[in-house]
């Protein structure tokens, strides 16, 4: 699970779309995760957006004023490389503003 958060906050942290909430070292993340988009608009309707793609959950939370993105890896079957090409995907569509299909992901 650990793995898993860690290799989606380096991603976030990295990406161009997505900022990493706090932005700390990767060895001080767990298995929370936060975010938001660097698009406000798009930030404004991220949880939405994600949810809708009924592939993972996420909820809502507010960080220093701003809508964050909370996400808990919490489930034992985690498959980190299935798992965190699943989740990138998800985010990769969402801030491109495309449907995201499942079927897609290698």
């Amino acid at each position: 699970m650990v793995q898993l958060s860690r290799r989606l906050a380096a991603f976030l942290r990295d990406s161009d779309d997505y900022e990493l909430l706090p932005n700390a070292d990767l060895d001080e993340v767990f298995i929370i995760v936060l975010f938001r988009a660097k698009n406000p608009e798009l930030n404004g309707r991220l949880v939405e957006e994600i949810n809708q793609t009924r592939q993972m959950y996420v909820s809502g939370t507010a960080w220093k004023g701003d809508k964050a993105v909370r996400v808990a890896v919490s489930n034992w079957k985690v498959d980190v490389e299935r798992d965190f090409k699943v989740v990138t995907a998800i985010l990769t569509a969402v801030a491109e503003g495309r449907p995201f299909d499942i079927a897609t992901v290698e």
